[in-house]
């Protein structure tokens, strides 16, 4: 079942907290980075409890960097991480901070996209509005429907799902992600396991 192989990876019992510290002390050690000097540090962080704000704010402080360092969580879906360095990189351009930290972390083994919804707390004028009650709609039916407006079939979009998969695995086994990744060990439903590469590509998938 889907939730079953959801939940399976060596991260499913992960704190994303945990996540997060780990990279911070591996930010520190890779470049020597003097934590005190770190002006800012912004995470895009969608679906944590406290609107992120727990998990990146306890990550700075569990990986040993000075309680003034400050912390901004983002929300912007998807694109989240993406802004968070965005913000960074343009803070540091405008000479507001000289050193900043900017990424993302997400657990949707831990916490349900959907489990936060509830229709009963939904506006009425929200569902009534056309464009507004279209935010509701879930990921899965929003890519159905850019399928059919841009008419990409399934076999377009298998035969693009294959070889992606196929690059990876090539890409992996030939080291090439090695260097951007961190272990650490991760909780699962089974137990401990150290985690050292991505576990989303499958070898053999036509």
């Amino acid at each position: 079942p889907y939730t079953t192989l959801f939940r399976s990876g060596g991260f499913a019992k992960t704190c994303p907290e945990e996540m997060l510290s780990t990279l911070f002390k591996a930010i520190q050690e890779r470049t020597k980075l003097d934590p005190k000097l770190v002006g800012d540090v912004q995470i895009g962080n969608v679906l944590m409890p406290g609107s992120g704000a727990f998990t990146s704010r306890q990550a700075v402080l569990m990986a040993g960097y000075p309680v003034d360092v400050p912390v901004m969580c983002i929300n912007r879906q998807c694109s989240s991480g993406l802004q968070a360095v965005a913000n960074v990189a343009a803070a540091i351009k405008a000479g507001h901070v000289d050193v900043g930290i900017g990424g993302g972390v997400e657990s949707m083994s831990m916490f349900d996209m959907m489990a936060v919804l509830n229709p009963d707390k939904v506006a009425p004028g929200a569902v009534e509005h056309e464009e507004s009650r279209k935010c509701l709609i879930p990921m899965g039916l929003t890519s159905e429907n850019v399928a059919e407006k841009y008419g990409i079939p399934r076999e377009v979009q298998d035969t693009l799902a294959a070889a992606s998969h196929e690059k990876a695995v090539k890409a992996q086994k030939a080291g090439l992600f090695d260097s951007e990744i961190v272990p650490m060990m991760g909780r699962t439903a089974k137990g401990e396991k150290m985690v050292s590469k991505d576990e989303g590509m499958k070898e053999g998938t036509t």
